[in-house]
């Protein structure tokens, strides 16, 4: 087969070499045509600048007295000149290009239009705005011509006869009564092809001999290439075979433990799909990601590999232990047993290895695992992948897949919103709702945050309660902070009070949004009035990407906000690093604020932590008037939440006049 195609491409090979080869030269000639008819057009334009100024010359010293009209100065006029003029050039010039002033009515014999020049003259007296006249449709010379037209000074001998010099007089009966603008004849100017035919063709010539030449040696060389490629094909052909198993294993196989990995569970699972029995479970290490950020990578990648050994150890009748990405792994066997017998094989190994103590590097400890498993299932990865997100969630052990699980209907319920939130996407049906921002100084609103909401066709309101989630993890998140901020920014646009977007760490971490937010502030009119706020329950870990974020959108004016701070994961420390404009307390602690202690405790921390820096408060989640009061006088500055006013389509401020 290979060797097949390689007789195929050494055949084809000189087709295109010919193919270009001529289209190379066909291109040049249409290029030496195209010089050439540039060339005799510049000429003939060049060689009628000469003549019109001649002329111009001549009638202006017979107009002004310099010259007067007699028999000896009437060869000077252009009737009679212009013949003479167009010899003599003619026969001092290689290329035999002649001069004329002729008209389709001349009164000199040698000033008669012939049928190129009839063909110009008709040209002028069908199009009255043209002056020049330019074409080589006789193939045997290009005609070039310019119109004239009958002006003032013409009338001057061919208006009256009566008023003509009286050697005019003598010399014509019927050179008169001419009217303003009439087409009397034009200067022409022929250039004979032959010559130029000659000059440019010489040009066209070698320059195809030279392409033909070079094609050629570029065509031996490809040639040579080929057959060389056959020789060294058959050596890189086992070794492309050998580093092709090399590239399968690894793509196979997890680099760090040497187990297959999730490929090829999914490659085992397709191959088994008949098989009378087969079992799955899925095993996930609990908190791996807190040994890693307490311990470092190096011990978290030791603890997988110990794991590793060690469920292959238990596992040895199954023969088919996986490594899943991050910190789980699989079991999977086509074995003709039980779930029962099968589940008490998971559990006596999970039970095992959790009551093990791993040692590494000096570090002793204790790990637990979450475990899913289904059998004979369809969708088998699917249905374990559910049991053991259950397991998770609920902090359970082990989960068995039935069909009787509450997952099966939040992964309906998910099915639905992904399709509702693609909809909203295709058809714009994202929208903002805007809360307002109570200002316990001014006692007005004077903010606004927008809120993402999803308004169908039948005006159903959906919250991000039913999408958000979906939208995170079908990568769909993007096209809703994209909507909000296109559509907040033309509802405010030409509104004066400040408004505020939510941003998560998604968002900042993302190219496309950070180039979509600042092209979006460079078109605003007021950038100064725009707030983003920054989602601090999303475990921020590289706070350099937020300082800089931060740094350059305050670059336009804009203020920054951390959103739900007091969530259970605030640094404080590092506030004093983002340079943030407002500190949002958590719902948690604002809706407890006059029930509980602690809450109030902490909320008056953070007041005065914020008012210590310099940074206003806005406090979430403010229900009654209760929690105002309170609020207000533990400092807060602003308030913001039902009591106030609940999410609108329109900008509500019924709070102002109630407050009074």
């Amino acid at each position: 087969m290979k060797s097949f195609l390689n007789d195929r491409i050494l055949k084809t090979v000189p087709v295109i070499f010919l193919i270009v080869i001529l289209l190379k030269i066909t291109y040049s000639y249409f290029e030496a045509k195209e010089r050439e008819y540039e060339f005799a057009k510049k000429e003939a334009e060049v060689l009628n600048s000469y003549a019109m100024e001649s002329r111009l010359y001549y009638q202006k010293l017979f107009l002004n007295g310099s010259l007067e009209l007699n028999e000896k100065t009437l060869p000077a006029l252009p009737a009679f000149s212009s013949p003479i003029i167009s010899e003599n050039f003619s026969k001092n010039n290689p290329l035999n290009i002649t001069v004329k002033t002729v008209s389709d009515r001349a009164r000199n014999p040698k000033n008669k239009a012939d049928k190129d020049e009839l063909k110009a003259i008709e040209f002028f007296k069908n199009n009255r705005s043209e002056s020049t006249y330019f074409n080589n449709e006789n193939g045997k010379l290009y005609q070039y011509a310019t119109v004239l037209k009958v002006e003032d000074a013409c009338l001057r001998c061919h208006g009256e006869k009566e008023t003509a010099p009286l050697h005019i007089q003598n010399l014509y009966e019927n050179a008169y009564d001419y009217k303003i603008d009439e087409v009397r004849g034009i200067i022409s100017i022929q250039i004979p092809t032959q010559n130029l035919n000659k000059y440019f063709y010489e040009d066209f010539f070698r320059s195809a001999l030279f392409d033909s030449a070079l094609f050629l040696l570029l065509f031996l060389s490809v040639l040579y290439l080929i057959r060389q490629s056959k020789k060294i094909s058959v050596a890189l052909e086992e070794k492309v075979e050998e580093k092709t198993k090399e590239l399968k294993d690894s793509f196979l196989y997890d680099r760090l433990t040497r187990l297959p990995n999730r490929l090829k569970l999914i490659e085992d699972i397709e191959q088994n799909n008949g098989a009378k029995s087969f079992h799955l479970a899925l095993i996930n290490i609990d908190a791996f990601k807190d040994i890693n950020d307490l311990y470092g990578y190096e011990i978290g990648d030791e603890i997988l590999i110990q794991v590793s050994k060690r469920v292959r150890d238990y596992c040895k009748e199954f023969n088919s232990v996986y490594k899943l990405p991050n910190d789980e792994f699989a079991v999977f066997t086509t074995m003709s047993i039980s779930d029962e017998e099968f589940f008490a094989t998971i559990k006596k190994m999970l039970n095992a290895i959790s009551e093990t103590k791993f040692d590494v590097s000096d570090q002793s400890m204790f790990i637990t695992f979450s475990c899913g498993i289904a059998s004979n299932q369809d969708s088998l990865l699917i249905k374990t992948n559910t049991a053991l997100q259950i397991a998770k969630k609920h902090s359970r052990n082990i989960v068995i897949y039935n069909d009787s699980l509450d997952a099966k209907e939040q992964i309906i319920k998910n099915m639905d919103a992904l399709l509702v939130l693609k909809d909203a996407i295709k058809y714009d049906q994202i929208t903002p709702y805007f809360q307002p921002i109570y200002n316990t100084r001014t006692k007005k609103i004077d903010k606004y945050e927008s809120l993402a909401r999803i308004v169908t066709n039948s005006g159903e309101v959906i919250t991000p309660f039913v999408f958000l989630d979906i939208a995170v993890k079908s990568k769909l998140y993007p096209e809703i902070t994209k909507a909000i901020i296109t559509k907040s920014f033309e509802f405010f646009r030409d509104k004066e009070m400040e408004f505020s977007i939510n941003l998560s760490i998604v968002d900042i971490q993302s190219k496309e949004i950070m180039r979509f937010i600042f092209n979006k502030l460079q078109e605003f009119r007021q950038p100064q009035r725009v707030v983003f706020e920054i989602l601090e329950t999303d475990r921020i870990e590289n706070y350099e990407e937020i300082k800089n974020f931060i740094k350059d959108v305050k670059k336009y004016g804009c203020k920054v906000a951390i959103d739900d701070f007091g969530s259970g994961y605030s640094n404080f420390s590092h506030i004093l690093e983002l340079n943030v404009d407002y500190l949002k307390i958590d719902s948690s602690l604002v809706k407890f604020v006059t029930t509980d202690e602690n809450s109030r405790v902490v909320v008056k921390t953070i007041i005065n932590f914020a008012s210590n820096l310099g940074l206003k408060t806005i406090a979430e989640f403010v229900e009654d008037k209760d929690s105002l009061v309170l609020l207000e006088k533990m400092g807060v500055d602003f308030i913001q939440g039902y009591y106030i006013g609940k999410p609108s389509s329109s900008l509500n401020r019924d709070f102002e006049s109630t407050a009074q």
